[in-house]
């Protein structure tokens, strides 16, 4: 009795298994053996194995690529890249520089300030291993004389370069 109840549970392990290892194959348009079945999973996985082995060369492709793209920005520096968004009354400026800018987030948002916008929130990321800094203030424009402060803001960057 207890050797049936056994070989019961283990027929509905396999059963369970047999159905999880099937839900991963692509759906089949007739209903097949368990043992072509079983011959179709070993196919797939051998195809799925031959994709991953083609995307790591892939991968080390492109990293060696990445690579050298990255090291030569690191060797030709970073030019600041500064955009303003101007919507409304909202605006958004959004400055990328290298990692040794000579300015900080605090003389950017007086400029802004200065100029007539009110600042509603102001971000500061460093991104290292691409060896950034992305800067982002949102302000409200009241008064905000944009082409001035677009100066000003161009002169600070360029002077600190």
């Amino acid at each position: 009795m207890q050797r049936n109840l056994i070989e019961r549970e283990r027929r509905s392990n396999l059963k369970n298994l047999y159905s999880k290892l099937f839900s991963l194959l692509p759906p089949q348009p007739a209903k097949m053996s368990l043992v072509d079945n079983l011959e179709l999973a070993t196919v797939h996985i051998k195809q799925l194995q031959r994709q991953v082995e083609g995307l790591k060369q892939r991968k080390m492709q492109l990293d060696d690529k990445e690579g050298e793209a990255w090291n030569r920005v690191k060797s030709e520096g970073i030019t600041p890249v500064l955009n303003i968004i101007d919507s409304d009354s909202i605006m958004e400026v959004n400055l990328v520089t290298g990692s040794d800018m000579k300015f900080t987030l605090g003389e950017i948002v007086s400029i802004i300030e200065e100029e007539g916008a009110e600042v509603i929130g102001a971000t500061y990321s460093h991104a290292g291993k691409v060896n950034r800094n992305i800067l982002s203030v949102h302000c409200e424009e009241i008064g905000y004389k944009s082409s001035k402060g677009l100066e000003r803001l161009k002169s600070l960057i360029g002077d600190c370069m």
